[in-house]
């Protein structure tokens, strides 16, 4: 006679490799190629051209992770009256250190919306075209940044999307006036990611 048989019971998955999708690091890192909008009291400089990259990780179970970047802008023209003591052809230049955090709402989906923030650590040049760091006058300060963006992923780590940046609070002299290097930027967004 025909003896039934169950069917044979899957075996158990280590709990090792059950947790491997929560475990661990995940990350991105993203350059930035952009535009950045400076107060009128740099004008005719105060559109200066960008590009930049950020590095942001932490635990993949994490909506929020460690951000540490690096920016720099710059332009240069020709001026018809003075720009902080210069005159002719001016040159400007801007360095950006920041640390801060990224938190990422939304995880193993194609389209991937941020929001962080932090603080900045800025190096600010004026001067003779592009002798602006040997030549001219420099100054230095801390200050506060947010951004906002939305990347696509494109394959398993690829990255394309837009970012938005704003940093306040900043404070400088130059040729003895006092100003800032507060700005907003537009940029383009290219990169690529691991662990998620």
């Amino acid at each position: 006679r025909a003896i039934a048989q169950d069917d044979p019971e899957p075996e158990p998955v280590p709990a090792a490799q059950a947790s491997n999708d929560s475990d661990g690091m995940s990350g991105n890192t993203q350059f930035f190629i952009g535009q950045g909008y400076l107060q009128d009291q740099w004008t005719p400089l105060d559109e200066p051209s960008s590009f930049g990259f950020a590095v942001d990780f932490g635990p993949k179970k994490s909506w929020v992770h460690v951000a540490l970047g690096f920016n720099i802008a710059g332009d240069t023209q020709q001026v018809s009256g003075t720009l902080f003591g210069e005159t002719g052809d001016v040159g400007v230049g801007f360095l950006e250190f920041s640390a801060g955090f990224l938190v990422h709402p939304v995880k193993k989906a194609p389209v991937r919306p941020y929001i962080g923030g932090g603080i900045v650590r800025t190096v600010a040049g004026v001067g003779s075209d592009w002798d602006f760091w040997s030549g001219g006058d420099t100054d230095s300060t801390f200050g506060f940044y947010g951004n906002v963006g939305i990347f696509f992923k494109v394959g398993d780590t690829f990255n394309i999307g837009f970012d938005g940046r704003i940093v306040r609070g900043t404070d400088v002299t130059f040729g003895g006036i006092e100003t800032d290097v507060d700005y907003e930027q537009a940029s383009l967004l290219l990169g690529f990611s691991w662990g998620n």
